[in-house]
């Protein structure tokens, strides 16, 4: 009787071992089941480095994206777009009914400052102007983020139509003089850091990239007064 009672205990000792085991390799398994779907499949780490998000006013604006090289590409705002198979420049034309198609020309900054890229014949606008580090991706010096806002050319009145390219002609003007007073701040910068020697080349540059951005303004100022007297009123 004694043998059987050890037996017994000896089997029920067992039964809970294996129970206990079991346990803890069900539990195992649920979690690395838990881990095998959140990493399934290969994650691309630099992923959002190379999107853009471009959004528009007004929304579901239809774009299209070319290349330098002509390769072309569709896409409706709201939308991440990879233009790292474009080759820069890079064009976007966005259109949607009752406003002017926008026209955008990006190219990579590569850390580049604002004088630099005028004095390299760059093409300037307010929407690029003013790129810094944190608007720009780690790898090609392109903007993260990118928001288009087209101007209406249909209106009910003369009046609303002359009240709105006011507004807009006004907020191009300040945009465009905070460019040039930027640039002139930094130009006067380097030529108090300038050896006397070298004085006179950094103000001819400094002349070059300024008369350089003021075009760019007054070609912009031009545009919306074009598109100011091409209008319609209905």
């Amino acid at each position: 009787m004694l043998k059987f009672i050890m037996k017994m205990s000896n089997s029920i000792r067992l039964a809970k071992q294996t129970l206990h085991t079991m346990t803890f390799l069900i539990v195992c398994c649920v979690c690395f089941s838990g881990c095998g779907i959140l990493t399934s499949g290969l994650i691309e780490t630099n992923y959002l480095s190379k999107q853009t998000y471009l959004t528009s006013f007004p929304e579901k604006t239809k774009c299209t994206i070319t290349g330098n090289s002509e390769e072309t590409m569709s896409a409706t705002t709201p939308v991440l777009l990879n233009f790292s198979n474009l080759s820069e420049p890079i064009k976007i034309a966005c259109n949607h009914n009752g406003y002017w198609t926008s026209n955008i020309l990006l190219e990579p900054t590569y850390e580049k400052t604002l004088a630099n890229r005028l004095i390299g014949r760059e093409n300037i606008t307010i929407l690029n102007g003013s790129y810094n580090e944190a608007d720009l991706g780690p790898q090609y010096r392109l903007p993260r983020k990118l928001h288009i806002v087209l101007r209406r050319n249909t209106f009910d009145t003369s009046e609303a139509k002359n009240s709105y390219y006011a507004d807009e002609m006004l907020y191009a003007k300040k945009a465009w003089g905070l460019l040039v007073n930027d640039l002139l701040l930094v130009c006067k910068k380097q030529n108090e850091m300038q050896p006397p020697s070298t004085g006179n080349l950094s103000n001819s540059h400094c002349r070059f990239a300024t008369k350089r951005l003021k075009m760019f303004m007054r070609n912009d100022l031009i545009k919306i007064e074009q598109e100011r007297r091409r209008s319609s009123v209905e």
